[in-house]
């Protein structure tokens, strides 16, 4: 029975690491066609496009081994079936969960591994990739879009359009005070710019309205400290995808922001995300397996292939939907990764129960 486990293992673990090859071999030359032309100013090398796309593959790995792993054991267990091997182990006693024993070992050895990816490759990785795209281009501000970035604190509402690189310089700041109950404006600070300095914040080019019941008076500056608290260590991490921050970095903003961003749940999505995603790979095992056995003459490998595909793509768009509507204030970003995980862990169950 140990060279029956091992056959199962050794094959799984072939099959899945051919599909994630050849995953990672084609992102790769797409995302060359795609850069090529590099950031559309500045300084674009041959080899700084290769550099940034290859300090891409480690998020890209990290995205795809779910779906190498799904399409990896439709591959080696359809296989397996067309030479009657899977036939031969369930005529000797083998249970489903049995079969799938090895086959959860390597999806354990990938979750590790994405944990590994997670924590301390990807965030290093993505980031050199964002700052080289950077450098090689003129931009240093992160725009927010028309919507910009909004914040609060207190009764206070904070609107920014942009922030550098570094955190400590912003543009175009609004300063809401709205009265009590939201039933109007008490105030308004309009700021081109805002700089941190020796710990403090400083507005620039400035004009302060005050909103009475019968006038409006206004007052205009050159420059005027601002009392708030925003840390720019915080703000730098609106400038970089939350792919480029650690556990402990997406925790830690999180817990920062918490009741000060108005529907914005970004880093609390990215952080349930993290812990849950590299759990997927032994979900679809368990989702697939069952399927290939209980219909082992169905279309052969490639019917089986594009059925993994299906079953990836629809993972992928429910989680996404389910993150688009978190980010919109929602949903909880615990509910929103969550959901999906369970959809498809319910319906990998009843396939194993239907099957025994």
């Amino acid at each position: 029975m140990r060279r029956a486990d091992s056959l199962l293992f050794r094959g799984m673990l072939f099959y899945s690491n051919l599909v994630l090859f050849v995953l990672l071999a084609m992102v790769f030359v797409a995302q060359i066609i795609a850069k090529a032309s590099g950031p559309g100013h500045g300084h674009w090398t041959t080899g700084l496009l290769f550099r940034y796309v290859a300090l891409q593959m480690p998020e890209t790995a990290y995205t795809v081994i779910p779906l190498a792993l799904l399409i990896g054991a439709l591959i080696w267990i359809s296989l397996l079936n067309t030479h009657s091997e899977i036939t031969a182990l369930r005529m000797a006693g083998w249970s489903l969960g049995r079969l799938q024993r090895p086959l959860f070992g390597v999806g354990l050895l990938a979750a590790l591994f994405m944990f590994v990816l997670g924590e301390w490759i990807v965030p290093y990785s993505s980031l050199a990739s964002e700052m080289l795209w950077a450098n090689a281009g003129t931009h240093s501000f992160q725009e927010f879009g028309s919507a910009g970035l909004w914040l609060r604190q207190g009764q206070m509402l904070l609107h920014i359009q942009s922030v550098s690189g570094n955190g400590k310089q912003l543009r175009q700041i609004h300063v809401y005070y709205p009265r009590p109950g939201m039933s109007g404006m008490e105030g308004e600070i309009e700021a081109q710019t805002a700089e941190y300095r020796h710990g403090h914040w400083v507005l620039q080019d400035l004009r302060e309205y005050h909103i009475g019941n019968q006038s409006i008076r206004s007052f205009a500056e050159t420059e005027r400290p601002w009392h708030v608290q925003l840390d720019p260590e915080t703000l730098r991490s609106f400038t970089h995808h939350t792919r480029t921050m650690t556990l402990q970095t997406l925790w830690r903003n999180d817990r920062d922001l918490q009741g000060g961003v108005l529907a914005m749940n970004r880093f609390a999505l990215a952080f349930w995300q993290r812990i849950t995603y590299p759990w997927v790979g032994l979900i679809m095992i368990a989702l697939v397996v069952p399927m290939v056995i209980r219909n082992p003459r169905t279309g052969g490998a490639y019917y089986w292939i594009a059925a993994g595909l299906a079953l990836g793509i629809s993972f992928h768009f429910l989680t996404q939907m389910s993150g688009f509507i978190s980010v919109a204030g929602g949903i909880p970003p615990s509910l929103a990764t969550l959901v999906p995980i369970a959809l498809f862990a319910a319906l990998a169950w009843w396939l194993q129960v239907r099957h025994q």
